[in-house]
């Protein structure tokens, strides 16, 4: 929940809250898609609810299916699980950690926008 919402624990006052999460950058009448965890943030997250019509449940199911795919690819190329062992300081080793994460999403996203899943 971290990197949505910005908290580290459960019950942590929101004015605690890490203000570079998604949460708090999402334009205003913006929404994502989550799981039922976040029903307690409507005003930002659209979830599937009970008596949605079958077709945007569908349409639901689809879109964090192809989420889903999205995070499985990212995590073929193993860029999270190894340890970074590239630069001398801590500090230029998450810089560069973090210049080899956003070229992977690079590459996954590439991949998916000319070779899409399906259409949403």
């Amino acid at each position: 929940m971290s990197v949505f919402l910005g908290m580290e624990k459960k019950k942590q006052p929101k004015a605690e809250w890490n203000r570079d999460a998604l949460y708090w950058n999402l334009p205003k009448g913006k929404k994502v898609i989550a799981d039922s965890i976040y029903s307690g943030c409507p005003e930002k997250v659209m979830i599937k609810r009970e008596g949605h019509p079958e077709w945007v449940t569908e349409y639901l199911d689809r879109i964090q299916n192809r989420q889903e795919t999205y995070h499985e690819r990212l995590a073929n190329f193993n860029i999270l699980s190894s340890k970074f062992r590239h630069g001398k300081s801590s500090e230029e080793k998450m810089q560069l950690h973090r210049m080899a994460v956003d070229c992977v999403a690079f590459l996954v996203h590439h991949d998916l926008k000319y070779h899409p899943l399906m259409d949403v």
